[in-house]
């Protein structure tokens, strides 16, 4: 990722930010997309591009390409930053929801504030509105939302004594970090005595896929675990987006950082090491699970019997926003300065993200609405109860609880140097201990506090 936002700073500074997007056929309006064309999210795209030029033949139509994402995406942003290099930007194009902040730093996006008819924007929820505004104005329509939830395995829970069962709250109720350990310790001393079936291939209590941190993907580590310290009244970098010092290594993010590490203390129930597909093949009881486990679960290992609760507090009585959401937006070329070409692509990104699009996304690739009016959408009624317990936790937490990422113009950095040094580490060194934590986050903290000076003003 910083080869990414090199390429911004050290190419963009030098171009004079024209109004190239004026000599483009005025017949089309060119937008890029990270998927496929023979994804699911490809396939809406298209489906949606072509419902509006058929809607408007008199308007400018609209050309959609795909680039297809390589590994964490490299593939699209690599063609990204050399049309930007090139001052070749397309008309619209898809950026993941954290990097807004750094795009609009580098002068790249153009602002959407005052070219959307009236209340569109607050037709966004609360988190995907926070996630695409930077310094007040509004960048990023996003067209998919996220959500994570705690998943568990259904044979494996019901073999537990009754005493144990009972520390598994319902559907609908709130439970702490605390808690959650505590059923992973009970979960990880029975299995080393049983010989019940249900954990015959039984390798660790929890599965937090700390693996994909160790492969690179860093971002999955910082938006899985940040809402631990949010649940604590912390954060990973201040509001301002590029103060870390005195945030990230607050005395509350040890606090909360301590009790995730819990799960590594001998004998750990959490691994940083753990199998591929762990929780899906049977081989933990419990899951901190991306949304996206809901469809791979149920198409792909129709045997396993899952439920899904809500994402742990990190105490009972907090009540701000603390679970993990957010996804890819839609973003305009902030090149164009035609006002009435502006006019038209501020019209396709509404086609594109209005309340019919964030319900038509939902039905054909199992996207989390982003718009108030389409949550309801979600079907929790279907003849799957494992379906319906996934996405009742889903859609309560997108209506009361998801927060957006923090917005900074140094967000792949935060992201990567939080995700790998401190998630992973506190799990590959199995360090318990505040002290040693407190350690962890300093030096995380010095590292960006240096690279996020050429951010402050």
């Amino acid at each position: 990722m910083k080869k990414i936002f090199l390429l911004i700073a050290t190419s963009l500074l030098a171009l004079t930010l024209s109004a190239c997007g004026e000599e483009k056929a005025n017949e089309e309006i060119v937008v890029w997309t990270q998927a496929s064309a023979d994804h699911p999210e490809g396939k809406m795209f298209a489906e949606r591009v072509k419902s509006y030029n058929e809607a408007n033949p008199d308007k400018p139509q609209v050309k959609i390409e795909n680039i297809t994402r390589a590994g964490a995406g490299s593939g699209y942003i690599d063609k990204l930053n050399a049309a930007i290099t090139a001052n070749d930007l397309p008309d619209i194009f898809t950026l993941d929801g954290p990097d807004i902040g750094a795009y609009v730093d580098a002068g790249v996006l153009g602002e959407l504030d005052g070219y959307l008819t009236e209340g569109f924007k607050e037709g966004f929820t609360e988190a995907i509105i926070d996630q695409g505004t930077v310094d007040g104005k509004f960048y990023g329509m996003g067209y998919s939302d996220s959500g994570v939830a705690v998943m568990y395995n259904e044979d494996m829970i019901n073999a537990l004594p009754e005493d144990v069962k009972a520390l598994v709250p319902a559907v609908d109720e709130d439970w702490t970090w605390d808690q959650f350990v505590e059923l992973s310790r009970k979960i990880d001393e029975f299995a080393k005595t049983t010989n019940d079936p249900a954990f015959e291939n039984y390798e660790v209590a929890t599965s937090l896929l700390l693996t994909d941190i160790t492969a690179g993907a860093y971002e999955l580590g910082t938006y899985y675990f940040t809402p631990l310290l949010w649940g604590n009244d912390a954060n990973i970098v201040g509001e301002d987006g590029v103060t870390v010092d005195g945030v990230l290594n607050s005395e509350k993010s040890v606090e909360a950082l301590t009790k995730y590490a819990q799960l590594f203390e001998e004998p750990a129930l959490a691994s940083a090491t753990e199998s591929e597909k762990t929780f899906h093949t049977g081989k933990s009881a419990l899951s901190v699970s991306g949304f996206w486990y809901v469809s791979e679960l149920i198409n792909n290992y129709p045997d396993l019997k899952f439920k899904s609760l809500r994402y742990p507090k990190m105490s009972e009585n907090y009540d701000g926003l603390y679970t993990p959401s957010g996804s890819w937006a839609f973003v305009r070329n902030g090149q164009i300065e035609d006002e009435e070409r502006v006019q038209q692509i501020a019209e396709v990104m509404e086609w594109l993200t209005n309340d019919e699009a964030s319900e038509q996304y939902y039905q054909m690739n199992g996207s989390v609405p982003t718009r108030i009016n389409s949550v309801d959408v979600i079907d929790t009624n279907t003849d799957n109860p494992y379906h319906n317990d996934a996405w009742t936790v889903l859609k309560y937490q997108v209506e009361e609880t998801n927060k957006s990422r923090p917005v900074s113009p140094g967000y792949p950095y935060l992201s990567e140097t939080f995700a790998k040094d401190v998630i992973l580490k506190i799990a590959q060194n199995k360090a318990t201990d505040p002290e040693t934590i407190k350690q962890y986050l300093d030096d995380a903290a010095k590292k960006i506090e240096l690279e996020f000076e050429k951010y402050k003003k």
